[in-house]
């Protein structure tokens, strides 16, 4: 917090908790000179599976879950803690695999505890299964809870809070339809990803435009742990998955959060900075009239 503080600082970037990600944007709003903050505050990063792929890939989408649930121990802010799969899905075959994935260790005993912490308070939700839970209740393995939509739905705020961790939540429905107004009653979140078919259509254009609003990287029959560093790529998204969802924290543009633009207006091509002149003696790419 003192570094925030500091007068020469022009721009910071945060990474953590929701709670400490606010605090520490107040800090930098509240200063006599505030300064931008990028803050990466948490995501569940919904995954969305369709009647259609669970029919056709049931097996393969459940090990592809269980392999990025349980990545790093679950402690990827991409990790996908939040899915969803028609009732008659592949839960049965993810719990199979989750239950003979091991339990890894964490980044430290507090993250560990906070992981316990927030799987028991996801479990205490109304009409909650525990389908894969640790005989051993502190223990800080992977863990995986069920409920249908409905549930889901009526207490959002606290069924899609972040837990910090190798934890599924695995939410069931009947109709595909049914999915989207709830995608798009989220927060924001870093990533979305959708298993489909390649011949599904028009059925998939509400879902899919959820989807994108609800996040900055939506992912088409992939898993969402794992970040390019590439001229494409968007790791961000809207509030709280961060607090800047105009700008992206990895990739090439990642440095534009830390430049600020200056524009030198009929200035004489000598005394330009050598990357602004017409003469272009570094090479580099110019736009010129547009």
């Amino acid at each position: 917090m003192d570094a925030l503080r500091h007068p020469l600082l022009r721009a910071a970037a945060f990474t953590g908790s929701e709670r400490g990600g606010l605090a520490l944007a107040r800090i930098a709003a509240d200063r006599p000179e505030p300064i931008p903050f990028y803050g990466e505050l948490g995501s569940v990063n919904p995954v969305v599976v369709t009647p259609e792929a669970a029919r056709a890939r049931g097996a393969e989408i459940a090990e592809g879950y269980v392999g990025s649930l349980t990545l790093g121990a679950g402690q990827f802010c991409t990790n996908p803690g939040l899915l969803f799969t028609p009732a008659d899905g592949p839960v049965d075959e993810i719990v199979r695999r989750l239950r003979a994935t091991p339990a890894a260790p964490m980044l430290g005993d507090w993250i560990s505890a906070a992981y316990v912490d927030g799987a028991r308070r996801l479990a205490s939700l109304p009409s909650t299964r525990k389908l894969v839970w640790p005989d051993d209740e502190a223990a800080a393995g992977p863990r995986l809870l069920a409920m249908d939509l409905d549930t889901f739905a009526g207490d959002i705020g606290a069924a899609a809070t972040e837990c910090f961790g190798p934890l599924g939540l695995v939410v069931t429905y009947d109709r595909l339809e049914d999915v989207a107004a709830v995608i798009a009653s989220l927060p924001g979140q870093l990533t979305t990803s959708l298993h489909g078919e390649p011949h599904e259509g028009g059925e998939l254009t509400d879902l899919t435009a959820a989807l994108a609003d609800r996040s900055g990287r939506v992912l088409w029959n992939e898993w969402p742990t794992g970040v390019s560093v590439t001229h494409a790529m968007q790791h961000g998204g809207p509030f709280p998955a961060t607090t800047a969802p105009t700008t992206s924290s990895v990739g090439t543009a990642a440095i534009e959060r830390f430049l600020r633009p200056v524009a030198y207006q009929s200035w004489p091509p000598h005394l330009l900075p050598p990357p602004l002149r017409d003469d272009n003696p570094w090479g580099v790419p110019q736009r010129v009239d547009g």
